[in-house]
């Protein structure tokens, strides 16, 4: 029986979140049973979601402040800057 998209997210999170909170798409697969192709999925759709990051192979699990602010920046219609490349930009009125 195959598992849901939301239950395979919620296992790689909760895997992350009780360990180091950062792994390798490799380690991360080995400690859930899952296939790699599985975790990169998942890994993707944490990342659209704001909880989790992912640089070259390794998943990382955002902090809450981190989340919550990535979320505003991305949501808030009158917030003053944006994120750009990982780097904290001013949002200049010809900005959409």
């Amino acid at each position: 029986m195959a598992m849901r998209d939301e239950d395979l997210d919620w296992l790689c999170y909760t895997t992350l979140s009780r360990g180091p909170g950062s792994a390798t798409v490799s380690e991360l697969a080995a400690a859930t049973g899952l296939a790699e192709d599985a975790v990169v999925a998942s890994a993707a759709r944490l990342e659209r979601a704001l909880l989790a990051r992912r640089e070259g192979d390794r998943v990382q699990l955002l902090a809450i402040q981190d989340s919550l602010l990535l979320c505003q920046v991305r949501y808030g219609k009158d917030v003053p800057f944006f994120v750009e490349n990982g780097v904290i930009r001013v949002r200049r009125p010809d900005d959409s």
